[in-house]
């Protein structure tokens, strides 16, 4: 899902380029209005919403600067260690990197393949954006080619000195440039500063740019009192966590981050911007209290996909942390037994162990699912429990007409098969009965497989899922998560009439989570080329 951008006024500090996030949902943080603690069964979409929170204003934290702006030495090492948003940008991949992204291209769908250059630079691209949106006399190949280096980065901090923040009550914020030769770097960023409100500095092979000659000052302040990222042990640990050796990468401190959007008063989040745009998204991180914790993402490129990993650390909000939960036991490899030709299939496991903790904490939430249950003559929490037994997977094969009218709600029966382990063969035959009473479909099939119950309706392959080499791919790793969804994107493109659907490859997504963090990884493996 894609949101437009509202112009930009190319401005330090300018309003332009602001973010839209998602709308409120299921799986999303709950939208603005009085917190409220919630039973511990919303741990998992609270902390999910937070990760979203997170690109939603890491995004707004660079566009608060300026639009399109540059995102060899590592910029770490020269901006502050008190940074509460770090994004950085890598275009100097070792060697083995560069072996994978050129696997990597050979598997993109022909379309997109036959867009890439390969003798382009890829940082020209981010330079000429940033030139266009300042409006400044200047190129690429003349006044930033010669020294510019290939690694970028761009850190936030509360600063000590409010004339240092962009706009006198929020963060203040440094763009580091590598740097490979100083002095043409001084005399290109002069004529840079001759013609728009910039400041700089250029040192330790970093060219440092910042909004007022103040910022620049409190950088050094905070290095001195607080030293750098690089020595920042809990920055680098995080980091270190996610690993990958990703091509760009964002970390935040999010308490700082919430109190910061709070007190500042351009933040995008209240009525209307000036192009008419709304300013308020449905999941504002200010919206709930004492928020506590780290959030550190990456993008990889391997040989056979490109991967985002964002890993959240000791993340509390609302009083809620992971503590709360016991958690299950994790492992999602009871997907892979789901029929052959499945498009698209999700899955949990221990999911009856959390609706039972969470009905046990606040059985109001689950008012609805009470009345559903009612219906299927079962009650809450063991009538969900024993339809969704330990590990569950459900996958369909068939969506049942075109892709828009089946989540329009309006599409033929779908084919689909729906394995639970652990679960009651009885309650789910009852259950079965009781959803296709009346309907002229014939009800599926309830059947044991082992220790899984299995619901089939409709045709389905007679191979596992798992054993599909791109399933493999994009499932690989989810033995350490709880949840996941996969995606054939082959039946998509073909309905959106591309070229070659079947070289889009398929999706691959999962969450999974310790009583100190969670892991959530989305994964495309693509299959042209082949």
């Amino acid at each position: 899902m894609s949101y437009p951008d509202p112009p930009n006024q190319g401005q330090w500090g300018a309003p332009g380029g602001q973010y839209q996030p998602p709308p409120a949902g299921p799986g999303y943080a709950p939208a603005p209005g009085p917190p409220r603690r919630a039973g511990r069964l919303w741990l998992v979409p609270v902390a999910a919403g937070l990760g979203v929170v997170l690109m939603a204003t890491t995004v707004w934290a660079a566009n608060t600067v300026v639009r399109d702006a540059f995102v060899g030495p590592d910029p770490a090492t020269v901006l502050p260690g008190s940074a509460m948003v770090f994004a950085e940008l890598n275009l100097q991949p070792n060697g083995g990197q560069l072996a994978d992204y050129a696997r990597f291209a050979q598997r993109l769908p022909d379309t997109v393949r036959d867009e890439i250059d390969p003798e382009a630079d890829p940082a020209q691209e981010v330079v000429d954006g940033m030139i266009e949106s300042l409006g400044v006399d200047m190129t690429y190949e003349a006044d930033f080619e010669p020294w510019l280096g290939r690694r970028f980065g761009v850190a936030l901090w509360r600063p000590a000195n409010e004339n240092a923040a962009v706009d006198g009550t929020g963060p203040a914020v440094a763009i580091a440039l590598a740097c490979e030769d100083a002095a043409a770097a001084e005399a290109a960023l002069t004529e840079l500063a001759s013609q728009t409100e910039l400041h700089y500095e250029v040192r330790d092979d970093f060219a440092l740019l910042t909004p007022t000659p103040e910022t620049l000052a409190d950088l050094d302040h905070q290095v001195d009192t607080s030293g750098t990222l690089a020595d920042n042990t809990t920055y680098t640990g995080d980091m270190d966590a996610i690993g990958g050796d990703p091509v760009a990468s964002a970390w935040t401190d999010l308490g700082a981050l919430a109190t910061a959007m709070a007190e500042t008063e351009s933040s995008p989040y209240g009525g209307y911007d000036e192009f008419g745009y709304p300013e308020e998204p449905a999941v504002p991180l200010d919206a709930y209290e004492n928020v506590s914790g780290r959030m550190a993402m990456g993008v990889t490129i391997r040989s056979g996909y490109v991967e985002l990993r964002g890993d959240a650390f000791e993340v509390s909000a609302d009083g809620i942390s992971m503590a709360d939960y016991d958690i299950p036991d994790p492992g999602l490899d009871h997907m892979g037994n789901l029929p052959d030709d499945t498009v698209f299939a999700m899955g949990g496991t221990g999911l009856d162990s959390l609706v039972a903790q969470g009905y046990e904490d606040a059985p109001d939430d689950f008012a609805e699912f009470e009345s559903a249950m009612s219906d299927l003559g079962l009650t809450m929490p063991e009538g969900m429990t024993s339809l969704l037994g330990t590990r569950t997977a459900l996958g369909f094969t068939d969506l049942g007409g075109s892709v828009d009218d089946f989540f329009g709600g309006t599409s033929s029966a779908p084919s689909f098969q729906y394995r639970a382990e652990g679960a009651d063969s009885a309650a789910l035959e009852e259950a079965v009965t009781q959803l296709w009473s009346g309907s002229y479909d014939a009800p599926p099939g309830v059947n044991d497989d082992g220790s899984a119950v299995v619901v089939t309706s409709g045709s389905t392959g007679t191979g596992r899922l798992g054993e599909d080499p791109l399933y493999q791919q994009a499932m690989e790793g989810t033995e350490d998560a709880h949840m996941g969804v996969y995606v054939d994107l082959e039946p998509l493109m073909a309905e959106a009439g591309e070229h070659a659907p079947e070289q889009w490859g398929v999706l691959g997504g999962s969450v999974g989570f310790t009583q100190e963090s969670m892991s959530m990884r989305a994964r495309w493996a693509p299959n042209g080329g082949q």
